[in-house]
């Protein structure tokens, strides 16, 4: 039988996924996906034979885990970080999945140029901490992961502006504090919001994270759905948060 495992480098891990039998590589060291690009993939919705791209993929986990529970969609996806998209690469062919995903090392800006437009839905989970206002990571890796260094909110929104068609979708989560700046960039690309859920990290918590569907050069309305808390009363992981990790769609 064909083993069809990629290397791993020195420092990498297997992760399994806990779902359908995936698995990725990370390293520790490096960039890793969080409960957020979870939560992201569980709140995104995409329609049959959807033209999906995923703006900074890390090491891939979002195509991975949307082309799992979506048989017919297929992502491009864009990654600065020629590490992290070489793990996504090798992730992606263990998972069988390299006919519908591909990996792009390139400035997520970019993406419009070389890549084209057109497509129906965007994903994104950035870099939450505003350039200029935090600490950075002594990690180059992690820092660029987790601040805006290589790119910032107002360079996501105009390359998502960019890349979706009329009726297309961006799901973005990021940190609920910048709501307000987030909707405000996002209208100056046609971009409305549609859909909202809060993210609470415990009961009597304030909201942490926000999970948000724009519709490009779509009408004013927004449902607000019922809040997500990651914990419950007695400190536990709350239900459908387990849920989500086992791979059930909740919303």
């Amino acid at each position: 039988m064909e083993n069809r495992q990629p290397l791993l480098y020195e420092g990498e891990r297997l992760d399994d996924l806990q779902v359908n039998g995936l698995h990725i590589i990370q390293h520790p060291g490096r960039f890793r996906f969080g409960t957020d690009a979870v939560l992201l993939q569980n709140f995104a919705e995409l329609k049959k034979n959807a033209k999906a791209i995923d703006l900074g993929t890390g090491t891939g986990i979002l195509p991975i885990l949307l082309c799992a529970r979506n048989e017919s969609v297929s992502f491009d996806a864009v990654e600065i970080q020629a590490d992290c998209a070489d793990m996504a690469r090798r992730s992606v062919v263990l998972n069988r999945m390299e006919d519908r995903i591909h990996i792009y090392e390139m400035d997520l800006k970019d993406a419009p140029e070389r890549l084209g437009g057109g497509y129906d839905a965007v994903l994104c989970n950035p870099p939450y901490g505003k350039k200029g206002s935090v600490l950075h990571n002594p990690n180059d890796a992690l820092a660029i992961a987790r601040h805006e260094i290589l790119t910032d909110l107002e360079t996501v929104l105009g390359t998502a502006g960019r890349l979706l068609k009329t009726g297309g979708r961006l799901f973005m989560v990021h940190q609920a504090d910048r709501l307000p700046e987030i909707i405000r960039l996002a209208a100056r690309e046609s971009l409305t919001l549609k859909r909202l859920r809060l993210v609470f990290p415990a009961p009597g918590k304030f909201a942490q994270l926000v999970l948000m569907d724009f519709l490009k050069d779509g009408h004013e309305g927004c449902r607000v759905l019922p809040p997500l808390t990651m914990q419950d009363e007695n400190g536990d992981v709350a239900q459908e948060l387990q849920r989500i990790y086992r791979g059930e769609k909740t919303v």
